[in-house]
């Protein structure tokens, strides 16, 4: 049996696209609204331009470099949509400046590419704690119970606890700011 090549228009080549673009889409979805909300001032309206962005980045998710970030790339595009969206709207109500909202897009951009950099150190920081450790700092800062409840359920005292939850965030903060310096981010 010979060598079969999938076709770009092959369904397995399609959903290993939109697979890929649903990965990396909802890992920086709400940083691009955030983006978009900055300069969009109006809740409903950066709604709306999140929607259309989404849609263009889905219909030009083919053009992407994967070479390069995915999160400056979907703000570029979605950039275009709020200067279109702006130079609508303008006859219609008050928005800013074109030149401001050239300032605050690449303000914006800057950080949204700035904040992705720390979550991907503090990701592999994570990673590398001791699995208790770990498990400790996520129920800590990512469960409803309180540190008192908590306690409470482990069998240990609520100092106990928080001097555990100390020595991992220590842990933590050090293998951060090692990271953080080691690529040259400020921290």
């Amino acid at each position: 049996m010979g060598l079969v090549l999938e076709s770009p228009n092959s369904k397995r080549f399609e959903n290993a696209k939109y697979e890929e673009f649903i990965q990396l889409f909802s890992r920086t979805r709400h940083r691009i609204f955030a983006y978009i909300f900055a300069l969009v001032p109006h809740q409903a309206d950066a709604e709306d331009v999140f929607q259309r962005s989404s849609l263009i980045l889905w219909n030009k998710f083919s053009d992407f470099d994967r070479e390069r970030p995915f999160l400056p790339w979907a703000c570029s595009i979605a950039h275009y949509e709020v200067r279109n969206f702006l130079r609508s709207a303008r006859r219609d109500r008050l928005y800013f400046d074109e030149e401001l909202v050239e300032q605050i897009a690449v303000a914006r951009t800057s950080k949204a590419v700035e904040s992705e950099n720390r979550l991907d150190a503090l990701r592999l920081c994570m990673e590398r704690l001791k699995t208790t450790e770990r498990e400790l700092i996520e129920q800590a800062y990512g469960s409803e119970f309180t540190i008192k409840e908590f306690a409470e359920a482990s069998g240990v005292s609520p100092q106990t606890l928080y001097n555990r939850i100390g020595l991992a965030r220590s842990k933590l903060s050090d293998c951060l700011k090692m990271r953080l310096a080691s690529k040259g981010w400020a921290t």
